[in-house]
């Protein structure tokens, strides 16, 4: 595998991921960084859709609870999978589809 260049990077071609190591239990994992990226641009989206929704109380409880699933689903890619930790190091690879 051939890593890739930050300036070279094509998401069309690449695939650019996290690989993440914790630095409490030493445990290894990767998150694609699309994956991350959708999950931010959702969160960000569903707090639009909450300011919008101020008069209807039933939406607006719907889009807070939407947020709050989202923070937690980018929360559960940045902690260890062994330990909980959030304590790691992180460096980016990219490299060419398969």
């Amino acid at each position: 595998m051939v890593n890739i260049t930050k300036e070279k990077f094509n998401p069309k071609i690449h695939v650019k991921e996290y690989k993440r190591k914790c630095n409490e239990c030493g445990k290894s994992w990767h998150s694609l960084a699309s994956r991350e990226e959708q999950i931010k641009k959702n969160v960000r989206n569903n707090a639009c859709w909450q300011a919008s929704f101020c008069g209807n109380p039933g939406a607006q409880l719907q889009a807070e609870r939407n947020v709050e699933a989202g923070e937690t689903d980018l929360e559960k890619l940045k902690k260890c999978p062994n330990c909980g930790s959030g304590n790691y190091t992180e460096e980016v690879i990219i490299y060419e589809k398969k």
